[in-house]
């Protein structure tokens, strides 16, 4: 249950806290005293969007914070630990909201995205505007209305996965589908593509070997020529080369080293040299000896590479790119040889989908079927007695359209009602009045309240437009309701604030430069003054007053 609510510097409030009790609790005061903004506030810390303007004005930001009891809310209490928020029962929300429109979100302490403020707000509180019986003449109003009661929400859940997987799969086949209208044409592209390029060898290695060799005969001459002048210049021109220039270095050395140890060092790296030296002179030999200038072969390589290139300008690619692109092809002509069985495993697959949405849809229908005339009736019982007694409501199931079927089942909901004596049952928009429709959205939320699995209730005004003994059966019945649930009731009937357990007075004070509003808990004389304002208006008598007492000792009773 909401035990307390505080709320600075937003709008017109300044700094309030309320504290609420088990039961009914009803809000009054004047009209425009601000009683709706309590309900804004508790929107607010429960995750609504908020704005620069609700920031009361000369302060730097506003704040809300909501404390509720967990003891008796376990889906509250299971949520805070998966989220490793909990905090020995309690639940404290806090959302400050600044001048610039930045907005921070708070649950026991932890900084947490609003988000998760409206993850709580669904396992705890279940607010009513005085506008929520406009709502209910759209059709998915009245199916989720029917879905809450009949419980089918895990149902759903499951059906929204599936009809997901179906849609995604019948995605898939269409599109395999327009690729079979064309894929002769392409097909035969590709073959024509992939047998022309089959006749190359087109593995890396070898192109990547054509293309040094190439490098290499059209170079032959000039590397022959460095290789005999680097041969020459190391070995074998007859004064002056590296091998002799060196030998003769390491053979002084050696005469000496006998006297200077420190020799022994550069005599071990010159005789690595030399050793190094009579490899490179064997190296550059065995290259003159098998390398020949060969005109016949550089045509040959030149030849099938004038011919990779030639494929490769074709496809609009590089030489280098032409195995990878071969492989590509192959893989597109696999893809398309394969659409055929491809698309027999999508429809196989479809097919079985389809009937597993289809087996929860018909699930679905038999909960809606098998609450719809019960709820009813309940439902119709309960109009009847907001003076509306011809009055007779109906949900009707029926399947839609062409066999068709979505994630929320396969059903047309309707919420049909007649209002007057030999009336043909209608549509809800078009037969009730503005007044019925109010009255209607309140027994359906007074009927349905129980069902909803939150502790909280409130009500915002919902009772506009109705008065005298309509009235005090309103209050009779959410002071009923109110022994299950925790019941929040602004109204401006005082058939509806006698009912109440406790009983809140919003009043707006007017300072000379600064509007404030405060909300003071009534004991119950002064109750009975409230009350009678709301019976008897700014003139009270002892007639009123009375009258007023009088209404309070009955509902305590």
């Amino acid at each position: 249950m909401l035990a307390n609510i505080s709320v600075r510097h937003l709008a017109v409030v300044d700094d309030i806290t309320v504290s609420f009790k088990n039961g009914m609790t009803s809000l009054t005061g004047e009209t425009g005293a601000g009683k709706s903004m309590l309900v804004d506030a508790m929107s607010l810390v429960l995750g609504d969007r908020a704005d620069s303007s609700m920031v009361r004005h000369g302060q730097e930001r506003a704040e809300i914070a909501a404390s509720f009891d967990t003891h008796n809310n376990p889906a509250l209490q299971q949520w805070l630990i998966s989220q490793d928020l909990d905090d020995d029962d309690q639940c404290h929300l806090r959302r400050t909201i600044t001048k610039d429109g930045r907005s921070r979100a708070y649950i026991n302490g932890r900084p947490v995205p609003l988000s998760q403020l409206r993850e709580v707000s669904e396992r705890t509180i279940d607010i009513h505007g005085q506008h929520a019986h406009q709502s209910l003449v759209r059709s998915e109003t009245q199916r989720q209305l029917l879905d809450t009661i009949a419980n089918t929400q895990p149902l759903l859940n499951e059906l929204a996965i599936n009809f997901q997987q179906w849609q995604t799969l019948q995605h898939q086949l269409n599109q395999l589908e327009l690729q079979a209208q064309d894929q002769t044409a392409k097909y035969e592209l590709l073959q024509y593509q992939v047998n022309e390029l089959a006749a190359f060898n087109l593995s890396k290695e070898h192109i990547d070997t054509l293309i040094q060799e190439q490098h290499q005969l059209a170079h032959a001459s000039q590397l022959m020529t460095t290789a005999e002048a680097a041969l020459y210049q190391l070995f074998e021109q007859e004064q002056g080369s590296a091998y002799s220039a060196i030998s003769g270095a390491l053979t002084e050395l050696e005469k000496q080293q006998h006297i200077e140890p420190r020799f022994d060092n550069l005599v071990e790296m010159l005789n690595s040299t030399v050793i190094q030296l009579d490899e490179i002179a064997g190296d550059l030999r065995h290259y003159l000896d098998s390398t020949d200038i060969d005109p016949q072969r550089l045509d040959q390589v030149e030849s099938e590479l004038s011919l990779l290139h030639a494929q490769a300008r074709k496809h609009h690619i590089e030489i280098e790119d032409l195995p990878a692109h071969f492989e590509q092809l192959q893989n597109d002509l696999d893809a398309i040889s394969n659409i055929e069985t491809r698309t027999e495993e999508l429809s196989h697959q479809l097919t079985q989908q389809e009937k597993n949405c289809r087996s929860l849809c018909h699930k679905i229908t038999k909960q809606r079927q098998q609450t719809a005339k019960p709820l009813s009736e309940k439902i119709t019982q309960s109009i009847q007695q907001l003076a509306i007694p011809s009055g007779k409501v109906e949900f009707v199931v029926s399947p839609m359209a062409n066999n068709h079927f979505n994630e929320t089942g396969a059903d047309h909901i309707q919420l049909l009602v007649s209002t007057n004596p030999g009336q043909a049952s209608g549509d809800l928009g078009k037969v009730a009045s503005g007044g019925e429709l109010a009255r209607i959205s309140l027994a359906i939320q007074v009927v349905t309240a129980g069902s909803r699995c939150v502790p909280t209730l409130v009500f915002d005004e919902v009772d506009v437009g109705i008065g005298g003994g309509i009235a005090e059966i309103i209050g009779s019945h959410l002071r009923k309701l109110a022994s299950t649930q925790q019941v929040i009731c602004i109204t401006h009937l005082p058939q509806v604030a006698a009912q109440a357990h406790q009983q809140l007075q919003v009043s707006k004070k007017h300072l000379s430069d600064s509007t404030h509003i405060d909300i003071t808990e009534l004991n119950n004389e002064q109750r009975i003054e409230e009350i009678a304002r709301m019976l008897g208006g700014v003139t009270l008598t002892e007639k009123t007053r009375s009258h007023a007492e009088e209404m309070l000792c009955q509902a305590q009773s």
